[in-house]
């Protein structure tokens, strides 16, 4: 057997097992599951489960270790974060040595450590957006912020994946235009890692795709971001290849050099499309999620890897990939468009939207040779074969859930109704109020219905949320203040099943609510009843967490909601 392929349940994954299964290299796919496109691949002579790196690193290595005594691969190629990290701790290992597809130790230290980078490029002169390294609380009361706000802040940690006790987490970049959101999210980030608070830049995704030899770029690519999931910028759904841009492969040449890094990389900007001012956003030491993009238009990275590993060659530079080409990733542009249409009447300038119609349109393009979907090819059909089916099965999934939705809201009010007419018949005197998390809607709710009722009802509140303990947030302490209502003390709790059967009515938000307590308890689903049901505001009562400028109006729907469980109760 020629070579292992790790993480084979990724895109890259499948980009690799393609690229070398018709390069007639001998192949064993392993991934943390086999339900994945890459398994439908007619390539792999061996396809195995390996465990979970994010969550037993450990194991993981060693199972590669124990995979490489057993059949002496010549080389192993991990291609994501946390397939590299855990086997470059290992790489000194010798069932190892020699024979992973890794960068320098070195080099990964610094290109894996998004701050490392800019302050890297700093020193080579390659222009990062203005940004703030936060590292403790006090970082947050730099004025910049309050500038860079009016626009918005990028918030990313300085590692996508922070490795503690054998687990990995993994961090994502995020967008805030407000203040309150931002010093929340920042202050919870601070707990674990790092942060740098970058100020926005305008543009589009740049990806310089690269091998490199010991520093020096041997195979150049480049491509441009299209449509992006989400549409504030993200993963690549759609991309088309680009003729690189002179100042970002210079850009890409110093740092590599800089790192003497030798392997593959993508070097990510942010372009300026007016003004044509460019930003190094993050160095991607690894394979890339757009990588068929690449192979399909020519430059075929996973192979050049491979033959400059393990026969000390480079790729030919007469023959240069084809720009002005397409790739789509199925699955991931059917959420595109999902997003698109919701949002088509948004002005928001921070989202990154197209025109539908014309964008429908471009799902033509693989009739006229210039697109492919991401694991489409007339040798191997298997893969796109299984993700479009996939897709479609999810989609339609999607669409029953939605039905049922509207169907379970229809009669969310008069079953209501029904069934507090019949508690009030038995009478009523405990009264559980329930939401996701117990720190926003049903505190206000219990303690304000409390209030209301005296000594005529027991009432109390929990949660479906296994973290307990925590203390309703800042804006809703004084949304409720502003209503007279202290829940300053309170403290989340986990519903238990001896609460649901001692209640004699259940009150419930949303259909979040709903589902988890009809997973828990029927006969606890049959005493419960939708608050919003009860007023004038909707059945459903919105849980404010992620959007605190809406508690005020949360919290008076739930006020006028109670009073009409108190008027029905009476």
């Amino acid at each position: 057997m020629d070579i292992l392929i790790v993480a084979g349940d990724s895109s890259a994954g499948l980009a690799i097992t393609q690229s070398l299964g018709a390069a007639g290299y001998h192949c064993c796919l392993a991934g943390t599951s086999q339900r994945h496109p890459s398994f439908a691949s007619r390539y792999p002579r061996l396809r195995d489960v390996h465990p979970d790196p994010m969550k037993h690193s450990q194991g993981f290595a060693d199972w590669v270790i124990a995979m490489q005594c057993r059949h002496r691969f010549r080389l192993i190629i991990p291609p994501t974060e946390e397939t590299m990290i855990p086997l470059a701790a290992r790489r000194d290992h010798p069932d190892l040595e020699g024979v992973l597809a890794l960068p320098p130790a070195d080099a990964m230290a610094i290109g894996f450590d998004k701050e490392k980078v800019r302050l890297l490029g700093e020193e080579i002169g390659v222009r990062s957006p203005s940004n703030i390294l936060a590292s403790s609380p006090a970082d947050l009361d730099d004025p910049r912020l309050d500038e860079w706000i009016r626009d918005a802040v990028v918030v990313k940690t300085t590692q996508s994946k922070v490795f503690k006790d054998g687990r990995a987490q993994e961090y994502q970049a995020q967008m805030f235009t407000g203040r309150e959101q931002l010093n929340r999210e920042v202050l919870a980030l601070l707990a674990s890692t790092p942060v740098q608070l970058q100020q926005w830049v305008p543009g589009r995704g740049v990806g310089i795709e690269v091998l490199a030899r010991h520093g020096e770029l041997v195979l150049v690519f480049a491509h441009e971001r299209i449509n992006e999931v989400p549409l504030t910028g993200g993963a690549s759904s759609y991309r088309k290849s680009v003729t690189p841009a002179p100042a970002l492969v210079e850009d890409s040449a110093r740092l590599m050099r800089a790192l003497s890094w030798h392997g593959v990389a993508m070097i990510e900007f942010r372009v300026d499309v007016e003004t044509h001012r460019h930003w190094l956003i993050e160095i991607n030491g690894r394979f890339w999620g757009s990588l068929p993009l690449a192979t399909f238009a020519g430059a075929d990275f996973p192979r050049a890897l491979v033959e400059m590993l393990l026969e000390d060659r480079v790729p030919d530079e007469r023959m240069p990939a084809r720009t002005e080409v397409y790739a789509r990733r199925f699955s991931r542009e059917l959420a595109w468009l999902k997003h698109a249409i919701k949002h088509r009447n948004d002005d928001n300038p921070l989202l990154l939207k197209r025109p539908i119609p014309s964008a429908l349109c471009e799902w033509a393009r693989p009739l006229l040779g210039k697109e492919t979907w991401d694991g489409a090819r007339l040798a191997d059909p298997g893969p796109i074969t299984y993700e479009v089916a996939t897709a479609l099965s999810q989609e339609a999934m999607i669409i029953a859930r939605k039905v049922r939705r509207q169907a379970l809201l229809r009669v969310a009010g008069p079953t209501s109704k029904r069934r507090l007419r019949a508690a009030a018949k038995r009478g009523v005197k405990r009264v559980l109020v329930l939401c996701y998390g117990n720190i926003c809607r049903s505190p206000y709710g219990g303690i304000r219905l409390q209030q209301l009722a005296g000594e005529d009802l027991e009432v109390s509140s929990a949660g479906f949320h296994d973290h307990i303990g925590r203390p309703s947030p800042d804006f809703i302490v004084e949304a409720a203040a502003a209503r007279g209502l202290d829940v300053s003390e309170h403290r989340s709790r986990l519903a238990t099943q001896d609460e649901l059967d001692r209640a004699d009515l259940i009150v419930l938000m949303d259909q979040r609510n709903h589902d988890l307590l009809a997973a828990m308890s029927d006969s606890a689903l049959r005493k419960s009843v939708w608050l919003g049901a009860l007023g004038d505001g909707g059945v459903e009562i919105d849980d404010p967490y992620d959007e605190p400028e809406r508690a005020s109006e949360v919290l008076a729907q739930i006020d006028e909601a109670l009073e009409g469980l108190l008027a029905a109760l009476a």
